[in-house]
């Protein structure tokens, strides 16, 4: 009995939290937008930190990690029943913690000061309405080109022939990177292919990813140039993150292409660029997953052109 008393605000509040989240995906709400992702987290960390098990979790140290326990549970939860995907749960995680732990602090705080209901009401009604404003605030697309670079001790002919068209790509040449544990899954094959319409490089990853990239400029031995088309179903349900889909209101990833620089001895310096969109209006956050899944991307494919071009 003892345990259940003390489990019980835990499935309730983990309970609350997703019919707010099911609630507000039913009406339309925009669930990537700075009210949700910070608005939200904020009010329930002060709705969980009310709502302790009798008996524990009385200290500051304690009440937060209530707070973290509930939230943890609540995105765990979210991911079991396939309503989030590990894309959209890692991306989200950071804001929605900071946001339930500052709710969390205020509602200590409130409590041990014993705040009048006027008072505790202007504490949590200010923030939530800077929030708001900030999301009333039109903000423009942000466009971010992401480079790497490597140098590869192999002729910038061999480099360029060998870019073009990469086959048979093995699980063991690629190493596991931070977005694969994410679900993004490793590269298998690139294929050139001539058509009547022009060049187009179809990359696969795995038997789930096909996308293709539409050659717009070649330079033999200097550079090639693309253009990304994802067609509809280019990946398998479940891949994709449903709130972040690329092509869509907030995320798109649009050209890219390659520069080769010869170093002189037989070396060269192999540059891969991409460029993409970013509408969500979340600043440098947005920037930083940019960069991260990108560069994840990038760094993939050149220590794999290196690694196959040094031990040919």
């Amino acid at each position: 009995m003892r345990f259940v008393k003390s489990v019980l605000p835990l499935i309730v509040l983990v309970a609350w939290m997703m019919a707010v989240y099911l609630v507000t995906l039913s009406t339309g709400k925009d669930l990537v937008s700075l009210s949700f992702l910070l608005g939200f987290p904020f009010v329930a960390g002060g709705v969980m930190v009310a709502f302790r098990p009798k008996g524990a979790f009385k200290s500051f140290m304690g009440a937060m990690a209530w707070v973290v326990i509930v939230m943890i549970a609540s995105l765990a939860l979210s991911r079991i029943s396939g309503l989030e995907g590990f894309i959209c749960i890692a991306m989200a995680c950071v804001p929605i913690l900071g946001a339930g732990l500052l709710g969390g602090v205020i509602a200590v705080t409130i409590q041990r000061v014993k705040a009048d209901r006027k008072t505790t009401t202007g504490v949590y009604l200010l923030p939530l309405l800077a929030v708001w404003g900030l999301d009333q605030i039109p903000t423009e697309p942000q466009f971010y080109t992401i480079s790497n670079t490597i140098e590869i001790a192999a002729p910038v002919g061999d480099v360029f022939d060998f870019i073009k068209e990469i086959r048979d790509i093995r699980p063991e040449e690629i190493d596991t990177r931070a977005s694969h544990l994410l679900g993004v899954p490793k590269p298998t094959e690139a294929l050139w292919l001539v058509e009547e319409d022009g060049v187009t490089r179809h990359s696969y990853w795995g038997p789930k990813v096909h996308f293709l990239e539409r050659i717009t400029r070649i330079e033999p031995d200097r550079r090639i140039e693309w253009r990304f088309e994802f067609p509809e179903g280019w990946a398998a349900e479940g891949i994709e993150d449903p709130h972040v889909k690329i092509g869509g209101k907030y995320v798109d990833v649009l050209n890219g292409g390659y520069l080769l620089e010869p170093l002189g001895k037989g070396r060269t310096r192999l540059v891969l660029t991409t460029r993409t969109r970013d509408s969500s209006g979340m600043g440098a956050y947005a920037r930083f997953w940019h960069h991260f899944f990108i560069e994840d991307f990038h760094m993939v494919i050149l220590d794999l052109v290196k690694a196959r071009l040094e031990t040919a």
